[in-house]
């Protein structure tokens, strides 16, 4: 298990590097994002990155269904030209990041994505996602280019949450640029 990093760590902003070969240390990158990612509480998330664990490598491992799935040098081959914010126009999926713990907000996606990868045991493989599984892995995606979702809030103007734990809700942040210096 390796510690989540968080902002402003510069590993956040680098673009990772291809996986050339599985190599034994490889592996162990792999085993400890899973690892990481089973432990990570308080918040909990869906997915991982290897630059959220320091490693700038091109992988990430996604947890839905209780399932974990791994992507190493995942390519986006194609994506629907239709992007959606998710869930309803009055309630959208607000995403949250481990790196950006209780900071969420909403952001346009692809509403489908087809993405090329190799498993943890260097299985090609290729996935048609939709919904929620695309906006999932088009934000891990995004991590190994350096990208952060917070980066859509300023470009796009659009609305940042903070989440209020005590209460168990969500507080919209008037000047996401105030909170928002990396």
């Amino acid at each position: 298990m390796q510690p989540i990093l968080s902002v402003p760590h510069q590993t956040l902003r680098q673009k990772s590097t291809s996986i050339e070969k599985l190599t034994p240390d490889i592996q162990a990158k792999i085993l400890d994002l899973i690892d990481t990612m089973q432990n990570a509480h308080n918040p909990e998330g869906v997915g991982l990155s290897f630059p959220q664990i320091g490693y700038t490598i091109r992988g990430f491992v996604t947890y839905l269904d209780k399932r974990m799935k791994v992507y190493l040098n995942p390519m986006i081959l194609d994506q629907s030209e239709e992007k959606t914010l998710g869930g309803t126009p009055e309630r959208p999926t607000l995403e949250g990041c481990l790196s950006i713990p209780w900071l969420y907000g909403p952001v346009w996606r692809p509403k489908k994505i087809k993405i090329q990868a190799m498993d943890e045991h260097g299985v090609e493989f290729v996935k048609t996602l939709s919904s929620f599984p695309a906006r999932l892995a088009m934000h891990e995606y995004d991590h190994l280019e350096g990208v952060l979702f917070t980066d859509y809030t300023i470009k796009e103007n659009l609305p940042l949450y903070l989440l209020n734990q005590e209460q168990d809700k969500f507080v919209q942040i008037e000047d996401p640029a105030t909170v928002i210096k990396w």
